[in-house]
């Protein structure tokens, strides 16, 4: 039998990062904390945790942490099936950067009329979620990749498009009004950082050209990066949802308006017979069956 206390404290030190704040959200004192995952290191006979800065899970830890958010969900769908009531346990889920700056706001809202729940949300690189998925981190994730992790299940939601847009100001400036390829290669450009695969694809796929990252500045915010092309002096590659407008009353220019990347994106969820977990993935299949393509 598991010990499910010792767990919790395994839990809570892996959420926070930190013994103290673990602690603390648990009412008890470090060195219990400390003693409880000792406790169930000694059962397992390895260590559970790297105690380090920050704490990161072994990959036995992280097998128990994806143990237990799984445990956790499925006892609270079953108190729900009996008491009839739905439970507030928090969801914890993985979602890229560029979905956060734009349709998930909706998700949440049309998520949050019909339920108590509260969404924790892990931002990262659409390659990455489905590693948090793996590693138990999180119980639901999007990601570009449709391959199910174990024990979980996914479903495509649609495509989301990017395209390279600027300002009137940065085609006249910077480009001269030449929109060849190899014009806005030579321009600055942004990027998210030098692992901005995006980039990278787009000049590969779409301008057939190798990947050239030495005009490009980085800036490693989704939500600021519409903000800096419309100050004029950058063009980059965003989510078309994400500028429809802007386009529309002629704020910014599609630079290629026929040559768009399609960046895949799937919900990958564990199978959990979890009520709260199914609401949430019907949700999202129905915000993305406006916001993608």
């Amino acid at each position: 039998m598991m010990d499910y206390k010792a767990l919790t404290s395994l839990h809570a030190v892996l959420t926070f990062q930190s013994f103290d704040k673990a602690a603390q959200a648990l009412n008890l004192t470090q060195s219990a904390v400390s003693q409880n995952i000792k406790r169930l290191e000694q059962e397992c006979g390895r260590p559970l945790l790297i105690r380090a800065r920050p704490v990161v899970a072994t990959p036995l830890g992280e097998q128990m942490l994806a143990h237990f958010n799984k445990v956790t969900l499925l006892e609270e769908g079953l108190r729900e099936s009996i008491e009839g009531n739905q439970i507030r346990q928090p969801l914890r889920i993985a979602v890229n950067n560029d979905t956060l700056a734009t349709w998930f706001t909706d998700v949440i809202q049309e998520f949050s009329y019909q339920n108590d729940n509260r969404l924790h949300i892990k931002a990262a690189d659409q390659n990455q979620t489905r590693t948090l998925l793996q590693s138990g981190q999180v119980v639901a994730c999007l990601s570009q990749i449709g391959t199910p992790v174990a024990g979980g299940d996914s479903v495509f939601l649609g495509n989301m498009n990017y395209e390279l847009v600027a300002t009137p100001h940065f085609i006249e400036h910077y480009l001269h009004n030449d929109l060849s390829p190899e014009s806005i290669l030579q321009s600055p450009s942004l990027i998210y950082d030098e692992h901005d695969e995006l980039w990278a694809r787009y000049q590969n796929e779409c301008l057939k050209s190798q990947t050239q990252v030495n005009n490009s500045h980085w800036y490693p915010s989704s939500h600021g990066f519409v903000e800096l092309v419309m100050g004029g002096t950058v063009c980059a590659l965003v989510p078309s949802v994400q500028v429809k407008q802007k386009i529309k009353s002629k704020k910014l220019v599609s630079l290629l308006p026929n040559t768009r990347l399609a960046l895949p994106l799937y919900w990958h969820w564990y199978k959990l017979s979890s009520p709260v977990l199914d609401r949430l993935t019907q949700v999202i299949r129905t915000v993305t069956r406006d916001a993608l393509y």
